[in-house]
């Protein structure tokens, strides 16, 4: 049992749905989360999204133990022919079956695996740049709750263990900036489900951890300065920005 989730309790608040892959015609069962009940709370300052009693990350893929295909479960349906031959020559072709996960929640372990299988489909499917740089942020936001966990648990994983997945989240969280960058440039407008001012705070806060510290203030300044925004974001954008100069004039020191 995990000191931050209690996995009885975490049952209340998920289903098991069965589900036909789009891919291969098997049918098999994954776990789902009722929306509806699940209760929000102050999300990371990067947007990650946070409940009470579960992390709702790690229920967001659905992956095929037949024949590997994975994706966001909003996508799962959304199959061309043309993607499903290339899932098939490059990513069927070469997967172990597995067996078929039973039970009523996921572990870190398991998501993490389902989120990965899903981005290299993403990959191979050649999906929108922004689509698979998302996969990547929830990719290291999922880690950062693993290591929530094992902070919660002393000894749950080893030092090397530990540095491992601290430096797998950093470079998922450095391609998801990288995507999301590239996408702010070649994609319209909402992105990834966001519009352009809540998409403009996330990238001055990753430009913010990367030390890009004008660009960081050039996201904010954008955000201040846009009309009809939530009053709410503003303010968020104001503080960062605050941080930011504080943090560069303490490095120009």
């Amino acid at each position: 049992m995990s000191v931050l989730y209690d996995v009885e309790e975490e049952k209340k608040y998920t289903f098991v749905k069965k589900v036909t892959c789009t891919n291969c015609g098997a049918e098999f069962e994954d776990v789902r989360i009722m929306g509806s009940k699940l209760r929000r709370k102050e999300p990371d300052r990067d947007l990650r999204p946070r409940f009470h009693f579960l992390d709702s990350l790690k229920y967001g893929v659905t992956s095929c133990p037949y024949c590997g295909f994975s994706a966001m479960i909003k996508n799962f349906d959304k199959l061309t022919s043309l993607h499903q031959k290339r899932l098939r020559e490059k990513v069927t072709s070469q997967f172990m079956q597995r067996e078929p996960f039973k039970g009523k929640t996921l572990d870190y372990a398991t998501a993490i695996s389902q989120y990965e299988l899903a981005f290299v489909c993403a990959m191979v499917m050649e999906l929108p740049t922004s689509e698979q740089a998302y996969l990547c942020l929830q990719l290291s936001w999922l880690i950062r709750g693993r290591l929530e966990e094992a902070d919660a648990e002393p000894g749950l994983l080893s030092e090397d263990v530990y540095k491992q997945f601290k430096e797998k989240e950093e470079r998922y969280y450095r391609q998801a900036y990288d995507g999301l960058t590239k996408a702010a440039m070649e994609e319209n407008f909402p992105i990834c489900g966001m519009d352009q001012a809540t998409f403009d705070y996330l990238l001055a806060v990753m430009s913010f951890h990367f030390g890009d510290y004008d660009l960081a203030i050039r996201y904010c300044g954008n955000i201040v300065q846009m009309k009809g925004i939530l009053v709410k974001l503003k303010d968020k954008a104001l503080i960062l920005k605050d941080e930011i100069l504080e943090a560069k004039k303490e490095q120009e020191a």
